[in-house]
């Protein structure tokens, strides 16, 4: 009779808990405290490929209001404010901060090495780690990334690299911001030819 008692008690206490879950919220990037006034909630499924993603997230920027990526999973909702400007940004880190995506998966060095799974902890904190070059000092600013697509790429896979990396992010227990931006490929256009002006004789 008391063992009936203990199982009919202990299901209780599971169909208890199974209904007061709640869904965790993540941020990353700013604003961490949001009042959610200028939120503008953005999910991947929606976008048929990445240039009207991003063009998407530039023309929530340049309307004064912030863009949000929402990445629900379970029991968790990841929101991640890219980095974005209404104007393109000169940057060149030599293939630092840099990832590449094409056809699901994502690379180093514009393409040249795919990054694995196993290696993703090593990457984001060798490679994406942002330091302030005026510092002058080996202090880690803030974490930054910026993933890089062709316009017409489609954006499966994106989601879970998302998930993977803000999972990686979180397991270094750190204060210091992670941003995210979205570009596009810049084609590259080798250096103009140096015109002889000597007349040879």
């Amino acid at each position: 009779m008391n063992l009936n008692f203990a199982k009919y008690l202990i299901f209780l206490l599971l169909l208890a808990s199974c209904g007061k879950q709640e869904t965790e919220i993540k941020n990353y990037g700013f604003p961490k405290n949001e009042n959610g006034s200028l939120n503008v909630s953005i999910e991947l499924s929606e976008f048929k490929n990445y240039g009207i993603l991003i063009d998407r997230i530039r023309e929530i920027i340049c309307n004064d209001s912030i863009p949000k990526i929402v990445v629900k999973q379970k029991n968790i909702t990841r929101n991640i404010y890219p980095i974005e400007h209404c104007e393109p940004m000169i940057f060149d880190p030599d293939g630092k901060h840099y990832v590449s995506f094409a056809k699901g998966k994502f690379y180093k060095d514009h393409f040249s090495k795919e990054i694995k799974a196993n290696s993703l902890a090593w990457t984001l904190k060798n490679d994406f780690a942002y330091f302030e070059v005026e510092d002058e000092t080996d202090v880690i600013k803030s974490y930054l990334t910026i993933i890089e697509s062709n316009r017409n790429e489609k954006v499966n896979g994106i989601e879970n690299f998302l998930i993977d990396f803000t999972q990686e992010y979180d397991k270094l227990k750190t204060e210091l911001e992670l941003n995210i931006s979205f570009w596009e490929v810049v084609p590259y256009s080798p250096p103009p030819e140096i015109e002889n002006d000597k007349k040879t004789e």
